[in-house]
């Protein structure tokens, strides 16, 4: 596909996917879902847990939160769209924590760009994103018992593209 046929909402999904396929890919690689580690198992969810659900120890969200677009110069038919991310992690104890927040913070610091798939279709798509702003923090305003361990890594993920 070239940069103009592929546009909107099915641009955006397939951007979202790609990225956190990429990094349960590369969590998965460093053996954070193997058995027999010294910490209880990952739960992958796909957005941020409501405040009055009960979450268990581990548990990893991956969540967007804006998407906005910038023209690139005036008179011209294309922008850079940025995508924020959110990896939230809901852990055991401040070790696994950093731990884990810094295995994903070291792989998008060194990954300035990520290629994205159509996972529906399994055709790789031939245009890259790139990872810019990426920061790892541990936020100080637990309201639930289980956010005593919460890590964040955030990021925005840059797609030059047609202007919709």
């Amino acid at each position: 596909m070239t940069f103009g046929t592929l546009t909107g909402g099915l641009r955006d999904r397939m951007v979202i996917e790609s990225v956190r396929e990429q990094i349960t890919d590369h969590l998965n690689t460093l053996g954070w879902f193997d058995g027999g580690r010294y910490h209880e198992p990952l739960v992958l969810v796909e957005e941020f847990p409501d405040d009055n659900d009960e979450v268990v120890v581990n548990t990893v969200a991956f969540s967007v939160e804006d998407a906005t677009g910038r023209d690139l110069e005036m008179g011209s038919n294309a922008e850079d769209h940025s995508t924020m991310f959110f990896v939230d992690m809901f852990m055991e104890d401040d070790s696994v924590g950093w731990h884990l927040s810094g295995d994903i913070y070291a792989y998008l610091k060194v990954n300035k760009n990520l290629d994205v798939f159509d996972y529906e279709n399994a055709k790789v798509v031939d245009f890259t994103v790139s990872i810019e702003g990426v920061d790892r923090r541990k936020p100080k305003r637990a309201t639930q018992a289980w956010m005593k361990y919460w890590f964040t890594v955030s990021f925005d993920a840059l797609d030059p593209r047609a202007n919709a």
